[in-house]
């Protein structure tokens, strides 16, 4: 069964990519595509709003609390420092008492979420939604 996310969809639709490539326009897409953008159209940390030369990928629900590797809801840009201080805490439960947090980039986030099918046929959104308050 072909997965309706990921690389794999673009492998399944563009057949002459290498899987690797797959992996790294998968990468690309979420840098362009999400919402929160810098002073030159670039891409901005979902969590603090900073834009940094190297962004990284951060899951929203960790892999190790059972969130999907490669479901666009679950990846945003993020800076290596947020990344790596949210490390596998539920969202809220890191983001909300950071000093940058805000309502506007919350609201950013959630809306990607939602666009990008929050609620999937490979997704529980009870389990997801506990798992993203720190919640299991």
């Amino acid at each position: 069964m072909r997965e309706d996310h990921g690389p794999n969809l673009l492998l399944y639709s563009l057949s002459e990519l290498r899987p690797s490539e797959a992996r790294r326009k998968f990468r690309q897409s979420i840098f362009e595509d999400y919402l929160l953008r810098g002073p030159h159209g670039q891409a901005a940390c979902a969590y603090c709003g900073k834009w940094h030369e190297r962004l990284t990928l951060d899951h929203i629900v960790a892999k190790s609390k059972g969130g999907p590797h490669y479901a666009r809801w679950n990846s945003v840009p993020a800076c290596f420092s947020c990344n790596s201080s949210k490390s596998n805490l539920g969202l809220f439960e890191w983001w909300r008492p950071q000093r940058f947090w805000s309502q506007e980039r919350e609201e950013a986030l959630m809306t990607w979420v939602y666009v990008q099918s929050f609620v999937s046929a490979h997704t529980i959104e009870g389990q997801t939604k506990g798992a993203m308050d720190g919640k299991e």
